[in-house]
């Protein structure tokens, strides 16, 4: 899977690209912000299969990119796990109403990351009928 990170911590980015390194089978990119990341996935032409992405970022924080991408037909099929130290019913609830599917508490852990990829492998997909 291709896999998008976007966080401004560069502790929790590496973190989770170190938990990544020891499955190969997915390919990983990084960026340290919001606007990065839209910015990659609305005019670099690359797709992902999943973004991890960090709520709580200077500029763009990851609720009001989850917003703009939920704007843009063409995102609609990315599995989006919303990543916080926040585990508020509220913040959920709001990454929920905006998309999000799931959500992790950070710090992330090798058990958390593998859970996760194992529901998101089980969601059939939406645009098929």
């Amino acid at each position: 899977m291709k896999i998008l990170l976007v966080d401004d911590e560069a502790m929790h980015r590496a973190l989770l690209e170190d938990i990544f390194s020891k499955w190969p089978e997915h390919k990983i990119t990084s960026v340290a912000s919001g606007q990065a990341a839209l910015d990659l996935l609305k005019t670099s032409g690359q797709t992902f299969d999943i973004v991890f992405l960090d709520i709580k970022m200077p500029g763009l924080s990851g609720l009001q990119v989850l917003e703009q991408l939920w704007e843009s037909p063409l995102h609609r099929s990315l599995e989006i796990v919303m990543c916080s130290t926040l585990d508020d019913k509220p913040t959920i609830i709001k990454a929920i109403e905006l998309g999000a599917r799931h959500y992790m508490v950070k710090p992330a852990t090798e058990k958390s990351v593998a859970k996760k990829l194992q529901q998101i492998a089980k969601i059939p997909d939406a645009s098929v009928s």
